[in-house]
Order: structure tokens, then C-alpha cells, then sequence
């Protein structure tokens, strides 16, 4: 900001840290959690962007853990029925949040081809990765998962939130994952270990609080310059 001439910079944080888990959705993911089986565990990859789905399709192939319900959530809603077709092509026995039904308990893979429900995924999730960053693309939030106390699962690449993913790595309210594989084996370690999945939780829920605050503090300089009304 400097460079281009500010002569007072100020940096109040990140206003994403700042976003409430809404209560409906929260009460949405305890629905998606009665629809997946109840106790049956999910892993859930969100936001996922093209190409990411099939390198996770054929890792998950690779070593699916027995009883596990696969959650895609592609980043792009014309690409839903791309991605159910994918999974179906590589075998997969497919259900959709579309239906509008209980997730059949054969179900290998649940595609969430739907809106504005990111937190309700996020919330009814085991473990969560956070799409946008096993390839080339940057990243997508990592702070929501973090904030209703998902497992978080991050990539390599992370650049739209390099300073919140490396907050999160640090303090342990995030693994990274290097590829599709270490993906699936990570998730796989974490769903059979409910205390650290749950130390992780508290973890992720820690940091998103930690760096609340960025509005109040933006607000109040902007007031400043506000003519006081008369």
C-alpha cells in the first residue's frame, strides 16, 4: 500500500475471520449427517476445480477406507453433473444432495450439487479438505472449516490465502497434504483417530477466534472521517 502512496497504511487483519456460521446451517448439517447414515464417518472435499476431482476419485479408489461416504463439492455448479458422471465412469456408486433423499447406505460417493450450503457441508464432515489447492489454483477459505471444527485438509498450492494457511499449519489447526494420496492416507489416519480429529476441531475453532476483530477495527477508522451528524 506504501508503494502506491498511502502515506498512513494500516493492516486490521482478515475480514473473513469475522463470518458466523450461520444457525440454520448448522442445524442443515445435522440433517446431511442423519441423510449419510448418522454414524457412518464422511470425508469431504470442497471446492473442489477441474482435475482435482479425478486425482482424488482414483487416490480414494486406490485405498478407500471401508464404510467412509466421499463428499464432492465441486467449486462450480456447471460442473456438477461433470463430476457425478466422473465418479460414476470410475465406478463409483453415486448419490447427490440434488435428491433431495437419504444417502443410500452403498453409496460410495455423495456429490453436494447445490448453493450457499458450504458450512452446513463443512459442519457435518469428519474431516475436511479444502479444494483449490491440490493443483495450481490458489486455494479456496480454509478459515470456514476451521471455524465449525472440521479436520482440515489443505494442499500445496495456497497462495489466495497463503498468510491464513500458514497460521492454520502452524498451530496445527491444519495438515498439509502434498497430493491426492497423502490426501486420502491422512484423512484415513484422521477418521480412525477421534481424539486427535477432535484436538484438531478445537484447534481450528482456536484460530478462527484468535483473528476475529478485523471489522470492528476497520469500522472504527472509517468513522473517523465521517462527519459527526448534527
Amino acid at each position: 500500500m506504501t508503494k502506491l502512496g498511502a502515506r498512513d497504511a494500516k493492516v486490521f487483519g482478515n475480514l473473513k475471520f469475522d463470518i458466523e456460521p450461520p444457525a440454520p446451517q448448522l442445524a442443515l448439517a445435522q440433517e446431511f449427517r442423519r441423510r449419510c447414515g448418522g454414524g457412518r464417518p464422511v470425508l469431504l472435499c470442497a471446492s473442489t476445480r477441474e482435475g482435482e476431482e479425478a486425482l482424488i476419485l482414483d487416490a480414494w479408489k486406490a485405498r478407500m477406507p471401508q464404510g467412509v461416504l466421499l463428499t464432492l463439492v465441486p467449486r462450480h455448479p456447471q460442473r456438477f453433473d461433470e463430476v457425478a458422471a466422473l465418479a460414476m465412469a470410475k465406478g463409483f456408486r453415486v448419490a447427490r444432495r440434488s435428491d433431495n433423499q437419504p444417502v443410500p447406505a452403498d453409496a460410495d460417493v455423495w456429490i453436494g450439487d447445490s448453493m450457499g450450503e458450504m458450512f452446513a457441508y463443512y459442519a457435518a464432515a469428519d474431516v475436511a479438505f479444502v479444494g483449490g489447492s491440490l493443483l495450481e489454483f490458489g486455494s479456496q477459505n480454509l478459515i470456514e472449516p476451521c471455524a465449525v471444527g472440521a479436520a482440515v485438509l489443505i494442499g500445496p498450492s495456497t497462495f489466495n490465502f497463503r498468510d491464513a494457511a500458514e497460521q492454520a499449519l502452524a498451530c496445527r489447526a491444519a495438515l498439509p497434504v502434498a497430493d491426492a494420496e497423502e490426501l486420502v492416507a491422512t484423512a484415513s489416519a484422521l477418521l480412525a483417530d477421534n481424539d486427535r480429529r477432535q484436538e484438531m476441531g478445537q484447534k481450528g475453532k482456536a484460530f478462527a477466534a484468535a483473528h476475529r476483530g478485523a471489522t470492528v477495527r476497520n469500522l472504527a477508522l472509517i468513522e473517523r472521517f465521517i462527519p459527526a451528524a448534527r
